[in-house]
């Protein structure tokens, strides 16, 4: 696909991809990517191992001319936006601002509208402010990592779920992995948008949630089982991110 621009949006999750040994880019929720579909990407996966969002493909070469001056009237030049994103053979990574936040959010909801014409429009719209976007300030340096240290990384969160009852620091991590201490904080908070503590601690928690509804171990129990030596401690932290207590949370289990 050679002449085809592809816009993707993450409402949820997030996404990566990488376009060889030392191009992975993420893609977090409230973002939203411009690129040529011509790059190939080597991969691409969801680390947070879920994602919702959409993606448009424009096909340039498909657009009759009669078409192309009826977007130039609505200010659309599809040669200023293949120039600046296709040109440049990159990756242009931007959040989402309200105006476009709001198209987003309009065609999530498009499903129930079954009109083509409906989608057109939006799209047309999200083209509109594309072709201003080599003016934009809000425009982000995409910040790539090379492969080695995502592998790295990964590693590095396969170990903080899997042994959550040992405790080790950045350090110490950062040893067993093969990175520095400030590459694997820098390259982590990439790849899963939080830091390797704020992770581990969410995994914790969501774990001890399934365990509450799932099994009969007692809360000291479950506790341990994720990772913390002091139940009281545990059901303070369960309760700071889930607005109660493990023991009303376990009330919410149905029953049988």
């Amino acid at each position: 696909m050679r002449n085809v621009i592809e816009i993707n949006h993450c409402r949820v999750g997030r996404y990566e991809c990488s376009f060889g040994a030392n191009s992975c880019c993420y893609l977090a929720a409230g973002d939203f990517a411009v690129c040529a579909a011509a790059r190939k990407k080597s991969s691409s996966c969801f680390p947070l191992r879920h994602y919702h969002g959409i993606t448009i493909l424009l096909d340039l070469d498909a657009i009759s001319p009669e078409m192309r001056k009826q977007m130039e009237w609505y200010g659309v030049d599809l040669d200023v936006i293949r120039r600046y994103i296709c040109t440049e053979n990159r990756c242009c990574i931007l959040r989402s601002e309200p105006t476009i936040a709001h198209i987003f959010s309009e065609l999530y909801t498009a499903h129930s509208v079954p009109d083509t014409g409906y989608l057109r429009l939006k799209v047309l719209e999200l083209l509109h402010i594309l072709t201003r976007l080599k003016n934009r300030e809000d425009v982000q340096q995409t910040e790539y990592f090379n492969q080695h240290q995502v592998e790295c990384v990964k590693q590095a969160a396969a170990l903080l779920t899997q042994e959550l009852t040992v405790h080790r620091t950045i350090e110490q991590l950062a040893q067993e992995v093969g990175l520095s201490p400030t590459a694997l904080k820098s390259c982590f908070k990439g790849i899963y948008g939080s830091s390797v503590y704020a992770y581990q601690k969410e995994y914790r928690l969501q774990l001890a949630q399934k365990l509450l509804l799932e099994t009969d171990c007692t809360v000291a129990e479950i506790a341990h089982r994720v990772g913390y030596e002091n139940p009281n401690k545990f059901s303070s932290a369960f309760r700071e991110a889930a607005g109660m207590t493990p023991t009303e949370y376990r009330k919410m289990r149905p029953i049988g």
